[in-house]
């Protein structure tokens, strides 16, 4: 990809709605460009302001998306698998499925028109939402712990499955790694996001009955299937 093809995958990679390869060519351009990176944040910061606003998208969205539909094919993204026993330590994998083209597209284009809000009131859009979440009596809070009990990052989910990895606490790994975020739901494992090598207050979803979390160590832009052990876990009460 060119440059101009990596910026307009910008807000795509935002919601984790790129391929693997993508991912891959996305995050060295961004290891060297403070203003993507920022553009980045801004996104999922906006994304994380949508969730909460309940904001309506503007009147002409679903026809620049339709006009969009038919230069972007869907994309594929995690979907549930099996957690696999593998000599003695546990094997995260997700099988990758189609995601629907127009809701990567959709969300990307509604980032592109709504304003940030005011920062100055204390932190970013995400990680007001995480404390709110916090303070919600709802909301599962959950430490990630080393087998060894050493205190990780921490997670936030609350009651509408919008989940929050502080990964403040976290040791930052090498440019050529990244941390995976997997939640065991329903008995299954999916893939919840890749947070890159060094994660602050990450966004993310999850729907169904979460029992466990799990944070993995992968190359960058992530895997499909992990043969890493954990890294950090927790059990959600």
């Amino acid at each position: 990809m060119d440059r101009n093809d990596v910026e307009e995958l910008l807000g795509a990679y935002a919601l984790d709605a790129v391929d693997a390869d993508e991912r891959a060519e996305i995050e060295r351009y961004l290891e060297v460009n403070p203003r993507a990176r920022d553009e980045v944040r801004q996104h999922r910061e906006v994304a994380t302001m949508l969730a909460f606003s309940g904001a309506a998208a503007p009147a002409d969205l679903w026809d620049r998306i339709a006009d969009q539909l038919d230069e972007r094919a869907p994309r594929p993204g995690p979907e549930l698998a099996k957690v696999l026993p593998m000599s003695g330590r546990r094997r995260w994998s997700a099988r990758l499925a189609p995601l629907a083209a127009v809701a990567a597209v959709a969300a990307a284009l509604t980032l592109g028109v709504v304003a940030l809000t005011n920062r100055s009131s204390g932190g970013s859009a995400i990680e007001r939402a995480a404390a709110i979440a916090r303070d919600d009596r709802d909301s599962k809070v959950v430490a990630l712990t080393t087998d060894d009990g050493a205190m990780g990052g921490e997670v936030i989910v609350d009651a509408d499955g919008h989940g929050y990895l502080l990964g403040t606490g976290l040791p930052e790994v090498g440019s050529d790694r990244t941390y995976q975020l997997w939640g065991v739901v329903n008995d299954e494992v999916i893939s919840l996001g890749v947070f890159g090598n060094h994660p602050e207050t990450e966004p993310f979803t999850v729907a169904g009955d979460l029992t466990k979390l799990v944070l993995t160590v992968e190359e960058r832009g992530g895997v499909a299937v992990s043969e890493q052990p954990a890294a950090y876990a927790g059990d959600v009460a």
